[in-house]
């Protein structure tokens, strides 16, 4: 009951000995590191006097900013502490760690702490890194990792050649989420992904990615597309989520982007997350009996069985669509109306 509740918890662990070794492993579970001078002295302290606590750490957040030129007491360059083998120290000293939320963290130092440790969940974000480098992270975590998510990285040309080589088997990766980066080293020749089971992509280059991922993939969220390459490699998936940004107007972009990357047999289950809501206008009767006559015949001639649609957090009651999709709805085809819960792609177009 008060798991995520610390200041319950250590108010709880100072009534007695057995209380406070029983709300130790809870209070310290998550520990969160920032590059703020007070807090980073204060987390030193904690490393040097307090080493018991450290196998208690499961779940930390390494949130690394650049240091402000004009701070000449900033904790992080005038101490010395805060250089790669440092990095690399802080992060290898929870031996029970296994979920690491990294931003602009030492690539290096991860890429070391990886194989160490029983990370098998890793977020980056905010990152701009040399192919290798990022490489170098995937191939450490190739046989730990099982969740995976990278957003706002940007992958450059290392200034050496490249190595012709054996590709990263990713081989415990089941979950990858790829948001707002670009130039991500996901070719087979680079990386494989034998074991992928879902995926979250918004890359710049989704076709690319689609190469990569593998026959046993289930689950796919993916925004809609208007132009797509007609060579795209087609995924056979039974979760679909399509993410629009149009609103009702996409439904013909929904079509197509199924048509592009999947083979519309293999959908037992299709998401649409309908976030951009303009409240004055109502759906266009042809473009919803068209996107219903598409899916009758999906469950006609495939596997289909199934349709969620979530609304926008500001849209107007469910009960105002009781219209949209009678045939689904008779049928008990159409699933249920959500407002901003997504079974699919788990709120993942709010991360």
């Amino acid at each position: 009951m008060l798991e995520h509740e610390k200041d319950a918890l250590t108010n709880c662990s100072l009534t007695c000995n057995a209380w406070h070794d029983l709300c130790l492993p809870s209070i310290f579970k998550t520990v969160d590191i920032r590059s703020d001078a007070d807090y980073t002295r204060a987390f030193r302290c904690f490393m040097i006097t307090s080493p018991h606590l450290r196998p208690h750490v499961r779940r930390t957040a390494l949130y690394i900013s650049e240091p402000d030129a004009r701070d000449q007491f900033h904790f992080w360059t005038t101490s010395g502490w805060f250089d790669e083998e440092h990095a690399k120290s802080l992060i290898s000293s929870f031996p029970n760690l296994n979920y690491a939320d990294c931003s602009s963290f030492p690539l290096a130092a991860i890429s070391l702490a990886l194989p160490q440790l029983p990370i098998t969940t890793l977020h980056l974000q905010k990152y701009s890194a040399t192919t290798d480098e990022f490489l170098d992270v995937l191939a450490a975590g190739a046989q730990t990792l099982r969740s995976l998510t990278v957003t706002f990285v940007d992958c450059y040309p290392s200034s050496s050649p490249p190595t012709d080589g054996i590709p990263t088997i990713m081989s415990a990766l089941k979950e990858l989420s790829a948001t707002c980066s670009m130039n991500l080293p996901f070719v087979p020749e680079r990386i494989q992904m034998p074991s992928l089971q879902t995926v979250f992509p918004d890359v710049d280059d989704f076709e690319t990615l689609s190469a990569c991922l593998p026959d046993s993939l289930k689950t796919l969220v993916i925004h809609t597309v208007e132009e797509a390459q007609s060579s795209s490699r087609i995924l056979h998936v039974e979760n679909l989520c399509l993410v629009t940004g149009d609103y009702w107007d996409s439904l013909p972009s929904c079509i197509d982007t199924i048509d592009t990357f999947i083979d519309p047999s293999s959908i037992k289950h299709l998401e649409l997350v309908l976030y951009k809501y303009m409240h004055s206008r109502e759906p266009d009767v042809d473009l919803l009996d068209t996107f219903e006559e598409f899916l009758l015949n999906l469950h006609e001639t495939g596997s289909f069985e199934r349709l969620t649609i979530t609304f926008p957090e500001d849209a107007m009651e469910p009960r105002s669509y009781e219209h949209v999709f009678p045939s689904l709805r008779l049928l008990g085809l159409l699933d249920e109306i959500r407002m901003w819960s997504s079974p699919i792609s788990l709120s993942s177009v709010q991360r």
